[in-house]
């Protein structure tokens, strides 16, 4: 394994919200982790990891297994049950619970209070995302609009997965948009000559009214941004939230055309402000430059492949000290050390 891939890995499971973090790392949680590695003679601790940051699904958690310690499919199927089971139904649990969020916007401080975290949501089974995904176009749109961006973009890949493997969701998800009630400002809006409830359906029968139901542009969306009189009594952070609702509405209803040129690992349901999305880091892997003579006379030649997995390992056991002895983390990085001795 890379180093700057495990690094990576848990820099986003510290990025997870603290209460995640000791549902999934946490004492109960590594007594039943510790149960199951008994039981069938595997480490788990690092594949737990990638499971609650959404690099390792459920479903694809056996063939990992297999992969890297040899084990049993049907064996690495019944851990993969017991760990959904026993830790990550729970965490699901917890995520349909912080989904119900306040809807009506009223301050700068509220805005930024009312971020939703979604946390470890691509790794669900195909039931948990419909669930979660109905619920959000239900109710809890305006939450999902204003979450971190990395967040978001997670969601994203669920919704697409999600839509992959049941076609009719895509269509019952659109329903629930055109009916949603979730206030998008203070004020009442004008709708057809009378006072309307600025809720998201009222909002997307202002512009369609404007606009029709065709595919529009950026220069559609930013003229009714900029003329339309229900917008002009908005404040600036409610017209930013008009403006995501109407392309969450534009990239939903009007996919996959919504996407056109666009390159896939872009594709989006609810918009992502990229410019806020913090890219991970990465160590050059470039050789360092020799700066001091050496003689090659009876030296003997060293296996590239030794040599760089001593390098991994010894760079790991400097990555420990970063870690309490208790820590799912320190147990990841111990395992893999422990792996990469035994090759």
């Amino acid at each position: 394994m890379n180093e700057n891939y495990l690094d990576d890995c848990l820099e986003k499971f510290h990025d997870l919200p603290d209460q995640i973090q000791e549902m999934v790392g946490g004492f109960e949680a590594s007594i039943k982790i510790k149960n199951i590695e008994e039981e069938y003679g595997v480490d788990l601790s690092f594949a737990v990891i990638l499971m609650a940051i959404g690099e390792l699904a459920t479903d694809d958690l056996a063939d990992y297994l297999n992969l890297k310690f040899n084990l049993d499919k049907a064996k690495g199927e019944k851990i993969a049950e017991r760990l959904d089971d026993e830790i990550f139904k729970e965490v699901l649990d917890l995520l349909l619970e912080n989904i119900d969020l306040e809807s009506i916007i009223e301050t700068d401080d509220e805005i930024e209070g009312n971020q939703n975290q979604f946390g470890p949501i691509t790794n669900l089974s195909p039931e948990e995302k419909k669930e979660l995904i109905l619920k959000t176009f239900g109710s809890s749109i305006i939450s999902a609009l204003q979450a971190d961006p990395a967040k978001i973009q997670d969601f994203n890949i669920a919704i697409f997965q999600a839509f992959y493997q049941d076609e009719r969701l895509e269509v019952e998800a659109e329903r629930l948009l055109y009916v949603n009630q979730e206030k998008v400002s203070d004020h009442h809006i004008t709708l057809d000559g009378h006072p309307a409830s600025p809720t998201i359906a009222n909002w997307l029968k202002d512009f369609i009214k404007k606009y029709g139901s065709d595919l529009f542009d950026e220069v559609a969306l930013a003229e009714y941004l900029s003329q339309s009189p229900n917008v002009r009594q908005l404040k600036s952070t409610e017209k930013e939230l008009v403006r995501k609702v109407l392309k969450l509405y534009r990239n939903l209803s009007f996919f996959p055309e919504s996407m056109d040129g666009v390159p896939i690992e872009q594709w989006e349901v609810f918009p992502v402000d990229r410019s806020l999305l913090t890219p991970v880091s990465k160590k050059s892997l470039a050789p360092l430059p020799i700066t001091t003579e050496v003689t090659t006379e009876n030296v003997v030649p060293v296996d590239p492949v030794v040599a760089e997995k001593q390098k991994v390992i010894f760079d790991l056991q400097k990555a420990l000290a970063k870690y309490s002895t208790s820590s799912l983390e320190y147990k990841a990085i111990s395992q893999e050390i422990n792996r990469l001795s035994k090759k």
